[in-house]
């Protein structure tokens, strides 16, 4: 399986609820690192352990995934969920290490509306 195969099933089985079923795309030397918030993740249990108290009603629609010249990959996913009022677009790249992933770089957005100064300034799609 190609890197952006890797990365593909590993939103497929998150959005399956199947955290568990991810771990084999995981390095055992995992690093997960959310800068927007500050947090990380030392190890697939712990990134697994996280996701599982999120619950299993996320969905994880790939809007994008592409191979980079550095042998990394970004995917860029919207996240939504019906037990949660907020959707969030989540911009990851992730670094592998013998096919498996072994970091995972992740920056959050929430989904947002146009603010009212822009209103003049910019159209809405």
């Amino acid at each position: 399986m190609g890197k952006v195969e890797i990365v593909k099933s590993l939103w497929d089985k998150f959005s399956a609820g199947d955290y568990e079923g991810s771990k084999s795309l995981f390095s055992e030397q995992l690093e997960v690192i959310w800068p927007t918030s500050r947090e990380y993740y030392e190890s697939a249990d712990e990134f697994i352990a996280v996701n599982e108290v999120f619950g299993k009603d996320w969905m994880f629609e790939v809007k994008h995934a592409e191979s980079t010249d550095s042998d990394k990959v970004i995917s860029i996913v919207y996240v939504t969920s019906p037990s949660f009022p907020d959707s969030f677009y989540a911009t990851s790249i992730f670094t592998f290490a013998s096919n498996q992933i072994c970091r995972m770089e992740t920056y959050w957005a929430f989904e947002d509306v146009q603010p009212e100064w822009r209103k003049e300034l910019s159209k809405v799609y």
